[in-house]
């Protein structure tokens, strides 16, 4: 399948997937679980993923390119595009290739100054069809909103917590991912423990049967729950 050139839409569409989940539920992960004891395996684990993610990239684009030649000239703003709701989901896997390959650079300036990329892309996707991916569009929000430069304190928290709401209405509370992430985007940087620990405890209680649609993000969360929950001392200073 890496012979990208011969692979047909969906195939593409595919790929990009795989690579993504790949990057962020394996790589990314072993990276995180291993930087403390091994520094430099860690940053090795996150080097790959990069090359993953930015792999995801070129094959992102090449799929939008295809209806909309234009599409580098609107990512960089220098032109305007009409989108279809059909469009949505490509449009929400690249903004997530390049939001892998901004987390995996370990704050390379090439990559993050794409950063208002990801947001053109999520805004985009969401002005088309909000509720697409029960709640995934809001919840990769959630993530955008934390990284941005210009946002910190309250502001970060109400902007960062209203993505999270609107999310846990879209996947009717049943995306272990989203209680996972604000916990560590919000609980964490705020030293909020006691909140922390209950978003956690949550996430391991959850059944991961129940919608099959998170299955497989909710074993990985229920995962990282436990890791987390492992550390917590470390992680909060009193």
């Amino acid at each position: 399948m890496e012979r990208k050139k011969s692979l047909s839409t969906e195939q593409k569409r595919l790929l990009l997937k795989t690579k993504v989940e790949y990057g962020f539920g394996f790589l990314l992960e072993e990276s995180d679980r291993t930087l403390d004891h091994d520094y430099n395996l860690g940053v090795k684990k996150s080097q790959e993923a990069h090359i993953v993610f930015s792999d995801a990239k070129k094959v992102g684009n090449s799929i939008l390119i295809i209806s909309y030649p234009k599409l580098d000239s609107w990512l960089s703003g220098e032109t305007d595009l009409q989108f279809k709701i059909n469009d949505v989901s490509d449009l929400y896997w690249l903004a997530a290739a390049y939001g892998g390959a901004i987390k995996s650079s370990r704050g390379n300036p090439f990559d993050v100054v794409k950063l208002p990329v990801v947001k053109k892309l999520l805004i985009t996707a969401i002005a088309l069809d909000p509720k697409w991916g029960k709640g995934a569009l809001y919840s990769a929000m959630m993530s955008y909103t934390s990284s941005r430069p210009d946002l910190f304190g309250d502001a970060l928290i109400d902007s960062v917590s209203s993505f999270y709401a609107k999310a846990l209405i879209a996947s009717d509370s049943l995306d272990a991912s989203l209680f996972v992430s604000y916990a560590e985007l919000i609980d964490k940087k705020f030293q909020d423990r006691d909140a922390f620990e209950q978003k956690l405890d949550i996430v391991l209680n959850m059944d991961v049967e129940k919608d099959k649609d998170f299955r497989l993000s909710n074993i990985l969360a229920q995962e990282r729950a436990k890791w987390l929950l492992s550390k917590t001392d470390e992680i909060f200073f009193e």
